[in-house]
Order: C-alpha cells, then structure tokens, then sequence
C-alpha cells in the first residue's frame, strides 16, 4: 500500500510535503516575521511623530517687533499724554469749537500747512499722540510714520494723523493760528512753566534757535520747527518733513 502512489502515506501529510525539512515548525516562523517588523515600523512612526511634534512646537510663532520711531540717535518716545480731545464728548455727538476752531465733518484745503513738534521732559523725547483734534471713531491704517488716522467723525481745523509730532492745519479761512490754538484743542496746558503734564522752565526753539516768545503765542508757520524742553536743555535736531508735504 505504502508503495502505491495514489494513496497518501499514513501520517496524513501531503505527498508534496514529504522530505520538506521541519514541516510543523515553518507556520510559525512565517507569521512570526511580519508581526514582529510591522511592531517595529509603528513603533517608529509614533516616535518619529513625537518627535516632529516637540520641534514644531518649540518652533512656534515668534514675536513681531515694536515699531518705534524712526531714530537712531535719540531715545524712544514716550507718550507725552493722552489725547483726551479724541473722548471730549460721547462718540457721534458733535465736538464743541475751541478758539474758534471747529470740528467739521470734511477737511478743508483753503488754509492747509503743516508744523513739527518736539518735546522733551527731562532730556527724554515724547510723543505726541495721533488722532489729537479728530473725532472717533477713526479709521487708521500703516503707513512710513507708523499708524495714520485717515478719518474720523469730524476734525479740527488743526490735528494730527500720526505720532510724527507733525500738526496739520487746515482750515477753511485764512487766520493766524498759534501753539497755544493747538495744546487747546490738544485740551494740555502749555505756558512759560508747563508743558502738559511737566512743571518747569520752558526753553523754547524754533528752527533751530532759542525763541523768547511764551510758548502759546508762538505763531505757526508753513514747515516751522518747534521744540519744548522742560527741565533739561536738549540742543534742538533737524526734521525732514516727507517729500511734497
């Protein structure tokens, strides 16, 4: 029987299988090899995906710079004092005029030149804020001196649109106008002793050269440049107001 090829041996196993070098073993050994390599690539991936995780997040957003006034000599500004003209009344209701000066809904070209202020407390400049002499709300955008106000529910014929200390006046008539108009409608003291919120000698400049005239009568003309300094005797520096201004 044994020797007849048609029938199977006795113990059961397949003709084809006969000789095959341990039989029972080799199953085994076959699925053991896939698991174990497919333990050993998830393992890697959920290191490797750690491991990304931690350096994106070290890696975060860093913060974005402070713009400052645009100095390289000079210590940053600092703010003067508020702009309490900008919250004079509630918002939407009318400003009331100030020497004269009103708050109109459109800004007028007839009378139209611009000043530059300087103020120094104590050796240290200040800034002069923007949006002095225009009503809110304001709409402001970027620009080269920083944030500009573009408009706002009415603006003194004198204000300011940035924090450059340039003052815009324009007007709808021909009149003379002086610093004391502006530290009005700024709604800041200013006299031969004070200066907003700094007590003390005033020393004046205009255009470079010590200017005796008490600080509110100084009368604003096209391109003048102004400096007040309380306290310590800063020496007056140029200002380049922007091309076609």
């Amino acid at each position: 029987m044994a020797d007849n090829p048609a029938e199977p041996p006795a113990s059961g196993i397949l003709r084809s299988n006969v000789g095959v070098h341990v039989v029972a073993d080799a199953p085994k050994q076959r699925r053991a090899f896939p698991i174990t390599m497919l333990l050993v690539a998830l393992l890697t991936f959920v290191v490797g995906g750690l491991t990304v995780l931690l350096l994106t997040g070290r890696a975060g957003p860093q913060p974005q710079a402070v713009p400052t006034l645009a100095s390289t000599q000079r210590p940053t500004p600092t703010v003067v004092a508020n702009s309490r003209s900008r919250s004079a009344a509630p918002v939407g209701a009318p400003l009331p005029a100030v020497n004269g000066i009103s708050c109109d809904a459109l800004e007028s070209t007839i009378f139209h030149i611009h000043v530059h202020l300087a103020i120094f407390f104590d050796g240290v400049e200040q800034s002069i804020p923007f949006g002095v002499g225009i009503g809110q709300p304001w709409q402001v955008s970027d620009s080269d001196q920083g944030p500009f106000v573009d408009d706002g529910s009415c603006f003194y014929w004198m204000h300011t649109h940035t924090e450059d200390g340039v003052i815009h006046i324009e007007s709808p008539v021909r009149r003379s106008f002086t610093l004391g108009d502006f530290f009005a409608v700024w709604q800041e003291p200013l006299s031969a002793s004070q200066v907003g919120p700094q007590q003390g000698q005033v020393i004046t400049y205009v255009n470079g050269q010590r200017d005796p005239t008490n600080p509110p009568d100084i009368r604003l003309i096209s391109h003048q440049r102004i400096q007040l300094d309380v306290g310590t005797d800063v020496p007056p520096y140029s200002f380049d107001f922007p091309p076609g201004d």
